[in-house]
């Protein structure tokens, strides 16, 4: 098993076993980690600004050969077995992950609860012309998802962080379906004038199309507790956190 803990800046963690901190953004030049995003030969790590943590989830899928099962942490977000305490021993560790996975296609955050729906949400940081070219694009590709598609999109209830563990067959299988509908988006939506935040796009967009893909393919999910495990970070933004998600999460 190999769990990449992505960071885009330097950092020191306590990581279990079969965790190891893995740099996103690293075409810019300022590498500091040697396993990064940039290191392989097929990579997207240039599109960081617009793909987040989709360049580590690329790389996994085509540069990981040789682990079972494969997952993706953020430095400040970490699945956790214990309901209570943020200490690294209860990160998901191998045993856990081989247990949940022979029941389990994927190892995710809880389902959030999304107040008044997923699209109303999704629109705070991303223009409404770019959901509908996303549609387009699985309306072209993938015609059998589109009633999953609206469906999770007019409903409240969606997966967010890009976070999981799966079996890298089935981590394939996922990024697989999902890259192809940003490589067609790619061809329509223009950026110019967004903001730095705007141009996180398909990290955003990714978010939600995950919770598609388990509907539509009705793979079995199981949901563990997300931390944030750096106090600072928690303080900075819980206040937000609870202004759009209204405190609530649902268990799936």
């Amino acid at each position: 098993m190999r769990i990449y803990v992505v960071t885009h800046e330097r950092v020191k963690l306590d990581l279990p076993e079969d965790y190891v901190l893995f740099q996103v953004g690293a075409a810019d030049g300022d590498v500091f980690c040697e396993n990064n995003d940039a290191a392989g030969e097929d990579c997207i790590s240039e599109k960081n600004p617009n793909y987040c943590e989709l360049t580590a989830a690329y790389w996994i899928w085509k540069n990981d050969k040789n682990h079972d099962i494969v997952g993706l942490m953020h430095y400040r977000r970490f699945l956790t077995t214990h309901p209570f305490s943020s200490s690294p021993k209860y990160y998901i560790g191998r045993a856990k992950a081989e247990k949940l996975l022979g029941k389990y296609d994927f190892i995710a955050p809880p389902l959030f609860k999304n107040k008044p729906d997923v699209k109303t949400i999704m629109l705070d940081g991303v223009h409404e012309r770019d959901h509908d070219i996303m549609r387009e694009a699985v309306a072209k590709l993938y015609p059998d998802c589109l009633e999953t598609f609206d469906g999770v999109f007019a409903g409240t209830r969606t997966y967010f962080c890009n976070i999981f563990i799966a079996r890298k067959t089935e981590w394939d299988a996922y990024y697989a379906w999902l890259f192809p509908i940003f490589d067609e988006m790619e061809k329509h939506v223009d950026m110019s004038g967004y903001t730095s935040r705007e141009r996180r796009l398909y990290g955003f967009l990714s978010e939600r199309l995950f919770t598609v893909y388990v509907r539509r393919y009705h793979k079995r999910v199981k949901s563990m507790r997300l931390i944030y495990p750096h106090k600072k970070f928690w303080e900075k933004v819980k206040g937000k956190l609870k202004k759009i998600f209204g405190g609530n999460r649902q268990n799936g």
